[in-house]
């Protein structure tokens, strides 16, 4: 049995009306620092899996990676959950994500290519601060044109 053209058309008006309303929330805008510490956790996935000893191609090492994979990416959430609650915003919270990535592996890069501790733990701290600023910078100018686009 068809539905009547005035059923139609209100569902019709109902569902552009909730339409219409969403478009005045906020929508989650792509941060670098989470796509960075999510391409970061499959690498670290990996690397633990191998250190454990186990072989990714074989049942056993899958699933210690899917395992390893797991926890890390529940620490990460948990991680930017606590500083949400805290009141931190999300553009601040992507740019510490990112830098607390990134400083690490420049510190251990320049470590190896010098042999410096000194001169690498600098180095690694500098790379820290420019990739906080930058993530912040680009987010929030990200951020900003998006809702003037609205």
């Amino acid at each position: 049995m068809p539905l009547p053209d005035r059923k139609i058309e209100a569902s019709i008006r109902a569902y552009a009306k909730r339409w219409m309303k969403s478009l005045d929330k906020p929508r989650a805008s792509t941060t670098l620092g989470y796509f960075f510490v999510g391409l970061f956790i499959l690498i670290w996935s990996t690397s633990l899996t191998n250190i454990l000893g186990f072989d990714l191609k074989k049942g056993y090492g899958s699933l210690v990676f899917i395992g390893v994979g797991i926890s890390l990416t529940s620490a990460a959430l948990l991680i930017i959950r606590v500083m949400a609650m805290i009141g931190i915003d999300r553009p601040t919270r992507s740019a510490i994500m990112l830098s607390a990535v990134i400083g690490p592996y420049v510190n251990m890069a320049t470590y190896h290519a010098w042999e410096s501790p000194v001169i690498s733990h600098i180095v690694g701290f500098i790379a820290s601060i420019l990739a906080f600023l930058i993530s912040l910078l680009l987010d929030k100018l990200l951020a900003r044109s998006s809702e003037q686009v609205k």
